[in-house]
């Protein structure tokens, strides 16, 4: 019977990644020299059930080429399985399938809590996360084949990298950036605990002084976006909890490439939703016995607040007059680089 000798193959017509709510395109060759193929028919549930999609009959000396949609409706793995019918009205049982994975089009993903940089990942080349010491083999995969990542810059300083050190992912390489002028040693083992924190001033005090340091202590924020412009791929953002010193640079970043700042804020304040659990399980260690008062404190150290970004603002402000001429003088950039930035964002 000529249906055992249908050959069918069947891929993507685009690389991956692929997201949930977003079609894809399948393509795929099925020939049968012994007689025409009548059908084509689609199985999303392992071969349960098939989709009949008629197809004008053909030269028995040549094959069809066709086409598949489909929008996945939620993040997960699926396997397309295809199937010629030929002429005699019987399905061949030489079935081509392609297992692929719809991924969450926004939130993030991983331990390492990767996420898009001003938008979702369907959309954006530049990502963030948390240090990367303990990536997992799937986050590795997904850094580097599905988003394409091609740089990893790592904003933590040198005694932060030497506890945890930046993993070989390949296909990627890492700028290591730290502070120009010596490095602020963070042990939150020694300051951040009952009778030591209040130390450090009222709630926000301290991180909003921390914030406007970084507009002096961090011309690596110029360095880091002059590399992603003069590179244009995708790149990672990554400090050691991917909140204040990552915060700062893709903040510059979305800044330079002229989004609102309604949209730099909720892109900075959206760490507090991403590592939320983080934040209470850190809360719940660090404090053991303190007070109302110490507690605030420490939740001042741990969240991202608008004051703090509004106090690094502030400073570029108070320092070079204007955020203008902050991109010029401060960050180095010319009207190319602010452009090629645009793109990547």
């Amino acid at each position: 019977m000529g249906h055992i000798n249908a050959q069918t193959t069947a891929s993507p017509a685009a690389e991956p990644p692929f997201y949930a709510r977003r079609p894809i395109l399948f393509t795929g060759y099925v020939d049968d020299f012994e007689t025409a193929i009548t059908a084509m028919e689609f199985s999303l549930d392992g071969g349960v059930s098939w989709t009949p999609y008629p197809t004008e009959a053909v030269d028995k000396s040549r094959g069809v080429n066709w086409s598949f949609v489909y929008t996945p409706p939620r993040p997960g793995r699926y396997l397309l399985q295809a199937r010629p019918v030929t002429a005699d009205g019987r399905p061949s049982p030489l079935v081509a399938g392609f297992p692929f994975e719809a991924l969450p089009p926004e939130g993030t993903f991983g331990p390492s809590r990767i996420r898009a940089v001003g938008g979702n990942f369907a959309d954006a080349r530049i990502f963030r996360s948390r240090e990367l010491a303990n990536v997992t083999p799937e986050e590795a995969s997904f850094l580097a084949q599905s988003l394409g990542v091609r740089t990893i810059y790592d904003l933590r300083t040198a005694s932060e990298v030497a506890a945890h050190p930046e993993p070989f992912i390949l296909g990627t390489k890492t700028i290591a950036l730290t502070p120009a002028e010596g490095e602020r040693r963070k042990d939150s083992e020694k300051r951040l605990i009952a009778g030591v924190i209040e130390k450090y001033g009222e709630p926000e005090e301290r991180m909003c002084a921390n914030y406007r340091r970084y507009v002096n202590e961090y011309p690596l924020v110029g360095q880091a976006l002059r590399s992603m412009a003069a590179e244009g791929k995708p790149a990672l953002i990554h400090c050691a909890n991917g909140k204040d010193r990552t915060g700062v640079l893709c903040a510059t970043l979305l800044r330079v490439a002229g989004a609102p700042m309604e949209e730099i804020m909720a892109d900075y304040l959206q760490v507090n939703v991403d590592h939320a659990d983080l934040i209470a399980a850190e809360a719940e260690r660090l404090g053991a016995g303190m007070t109302a008062h110490e507690r605030a404190c420490l939740m001042s150290f741990l969240e991202a607040r608008p004051a703090y970004l509004e106090a690094y603002f502030d400073e570029i402000d108070r320092l070079y007059g204007s955020f203008a001429a902050y991109t010029k003088n401060g960050l180095h950039l010319t009207a190319e680089a602010i452009e090629q930035l645009k793109a990547l964002v």
